[in-house]
């Protein structure tokens, strides 16, 4: 009997080398190939390239001069761009006609209604905040006021939720009664949440020219995805019997649909509602450069001309505003699916028409009867001067430290990382990450990898290539490709090297669960442009402020992801472990840790996604690589440029992500 059990403790190391033996049959030799056809060098040939750049130049200048002549153009594009930018305008007037008065009472109302107290406490706040809150800007008493930029985003919000919503929630509905629906909308939405917001602004712009409908189409591509997983996702995980119990009672696919299955799956999606009302509002501060407006404009102007307290004050707003959103629109969704067959509140329906009447009549009066409109200039402050002063006292104050820590991470990590991703083969590179992807998902991923790994070189222009007929950009997407991905490295090791541990610390000691929980949920509502000003404030512009803004940006998802992981692991295992004798840091590396591996794993793949997001928002603050060739592209108007460079991000994305994900039905072995 012992030979068997010899060969059974063997089994799965010779399972990983078989695992690894073919696509290493097919990786070496095609590398030694490469080396014999163009011999040993680092980086990708100069020669070799597709004309990308070229094609969406032409691309560009096409749209432009048939856009009047072209029916799909005309009547379409720009009657859908039309469209959106009257509904954003009706809105817009809409909160303009209800007076501050009005805001401020529907949504102190509204908040009463699905929360309690503390909740309508919390949006008066917050409502207030918009007009109490000022910058000076050369306005009347010498200060710009907050509340006309605050109600063009929220009127930019309230048309990209909507849209949102309307293609979301069928299209989830879809996916979930009909495979094929889900299996062609999966790639799609995959390319959707991996693609870089900058990366689809200059396209969106070609067609749609600058202004709200632009940010109004960004804002959907970035936010939709979510409504449409949590309804599939919500819609299948209605109990099978449940609906079979409908169907003895003779009710058609439509009735269990409305009455059964989008019922029980209300929670699911009221959550991916919740998760598009914040994805919206991060997206609609960058849409800002592309002409929507909003509070975003304060940002981006502080951005540009460092000018550091009017940023964080408008940072500040949309931040509050970001927080009064979450917590109303959660609040609402607690309470709506927690019994559908009662009202809001309890409250009646006489009462519930009372109560908004006297909304009304307030907004009445205020309009008509004593001529109120927005916010009064002299009913608010501006404390710039002292947000000024406390950044620059930190910037001082944190310099010995701040300086440093950004010297050693650019002289001894980023640029070493750099020059060594750079001097890598782009053949090996592709061997490598083909290899990975197979072993991980199947040769049809490690095929996919590779050659996105190869037409990621191919997005290069060629030596002196001339963007739009004005200006000569030198865009080698590889090099650029290799800075971002060091960039990304560093982030990433960073999350996770405090992330996991700082997860594990709130799963271990129930105080440092309640100190992070506050400081995560601010980390998570912050929209990524926010990030930008205190890490400009300390390490200035460059890439180690790229990395410290990826860096945050991404940390909530690495903590939660292993909190959750560990959390989930079951209390008989635990209780087993400890019968043997286990001391609890046993149980924590030998037990929870490996049952907790794909959370684990979920969290490098959101951190990889979201450090991949900030670092192109990061090339407006001087990081390198391909985000600042998507700024670079947007700024100077060049298509060919911005949309080559995104395409690159896109296709890096992918690659990244896939390698952080596992076909979970490969690698098993079988028990008997």
């Amino acid at each position: 009997m012992s030979t068997p059990t010899a060969t059974t403790l063997h089994l799965p190391s010779a399972v990983r080398v078989s695992r690894w033996a073919p696509p290493l049959l097919v990786a070496v030799p095609l590398c030694i190939v490469a080396v014999a056809v163009e011999g040993f060098h680092s980086g990708f040939p100069a020669n070799w390239y597709l004309g990308v750049p070229r094609w969406f130049d032409s691309l560009s200048n096409w749209v432009t001069n048939n856009d009047s002549t072209n029916f799909f153009l005309h009547h379409i594009v720009t009657g859908f761009g039309n469209l959106l930018n009257s509904a954003t305008n009706d809105v817009v007037n809409l909160l303009h006609w209800m007076t501050w008065v009005g805001v401020l009472g529907a949504a102190t109302v509204f908040a009463w209604i699905v929360g309690t107290w503390r909740t309508a406490l919390f949006s008066a706040l917050v409502i207030s905040s918009f007009g109490v809150l000022q910058i000076p800007n050369g306005g009347p008493n010498g200060i710009s006021q907050m509340w006309p930029s605050a109600m063009t985003t929220l009127a930019l919000m309230t048309v990209a939720i909507i849209l949102s919503t309307i293609v979301g929630i069928p299209l989830g509905i879809a996916s979930a009664i009909w495979p094929r629906v889900s299996r062609a909308l999966r790639p799609v939405l995959d390319l959707m949440q991996i693609l870089p917001a900058f990366a689809y602004l200059v396209p969106i712009v070609v067609l749609f020219s600058i202004g709200n409908p632009a940010g109004i189409i960004a804002t959907f591509i970035y936010a939709v995805p979510p409504l449409v997983r949590f309804t599939e996702l919500g819609i299948r995980s209605v109990k099978k019997d449940v609906i079979e119990a409908a169907e003895s009672f003779g009710s058609t696919r439509g009735q269990i649909l409305r009455n059964v299955q989008l019922p029980l799956a209300a929670q699911a999606i009221m959550l991916g509602l919740n998760q598009v009302i914040m994805m919206a509002l991060s997206i609609v501060v960058i849409a800002s450069l592309i002409g929507a407006g909003g509070l975003g404009d304060p940002v981006l102007n502080a951005l540009q001309t460092q000018q550091i307290g009017e940023g964080a004050v408008a940072g500040l707003l949309i931040v509050l505003m970001a927080m009064w959103l979450d917590r109303s629109s959660a609040a609402f969704g607690q309470r709506a699916t927690r019994d559908r067959t009662a009202s809001l509140r309890n409250l009646t329906r006489r009462q519930h028409v009372g109560l908004w009447g006297a909304v009304l009549v307030a907004i009445l009066v205020a309009r008509y009867g004593l001529s109120l409109g927005d916010w009064p200039a002299g009913w608010g402050f501006s404390f710039v001067d002292q947000m000024t002063t406390a950044l620059n006292w930190v910037t001082n104050e944190f310099t010995g430290v701040a300086g440093p820590i950004s010297t050693f991470l650019t002289l001894h990590v980023l640029n070493p990382l750099q020059r060594w991703f750079g001097d890598v083969p782009w053949f090996l590179v592709a061997a490598f990450v083909g290899t990975v992807g197979w072993v991980r998902g199947g040769w049809r991923r490690g095929v996919l990898l590779a050659g996105c790994v190869v037409l990621l070189g191919l997005m290069q222009a060629p030596a002196g290539y001339t963007f739009q007929g004005t200006t000569s950009y030198n865009f080698v997407a590889w090099n650029d490709a290799m800075e971002t991905l060091s960039l990304v490295v560093v982030s990433l090791v960073l999350d996770l090297a405090i992330g996991i541990p700082l997860g594990i610390a709130a799963y271990r000691w129930r105080t440092v669960d309640r100190i992070l929980r506050p400081i995560l949920d601010f980390l998570q509502t912050l929209p990524a442009f926010v990030y930008l000003i205190p890490v400009v404030t300390l390490f200035g512009v460059g890439n180690v402020a790229g990395v410290s803004a990826s860096f945050i940006y991404a940390l909530p998802a690495a903590v939660r992801a292993t909190t959750l992981g560990l959390r989930a692991v079951q209390h008989d295992v635990l209780e087993a472990g400890q019968s043997f004798g286990s001391t609890r840091w046993q149980l924590l590396f030998k037990v929870e840790l490996p049952i907790a591996r794909p959370y684990l794993m979920l969290a490098v793949n959101q951190t990889i996604l979201l450090v991949m997001a900030e670092v192109v928002v990061a090339g407006l603050v001087g990081a390198g690589g391909l985000g600042l060739d998507v700024v670079t592209g947007f700024s100077r108007s060049e298509v060919g440029l911005g949309a080559a460079a995104g395409l690159a991000m896109v296709l890096m994305g992918i690659v990244l992500d896939r390698l952080s994900q596992s076909n979970p039905d490969r690698g098993r072995v079988a028990t008997s």
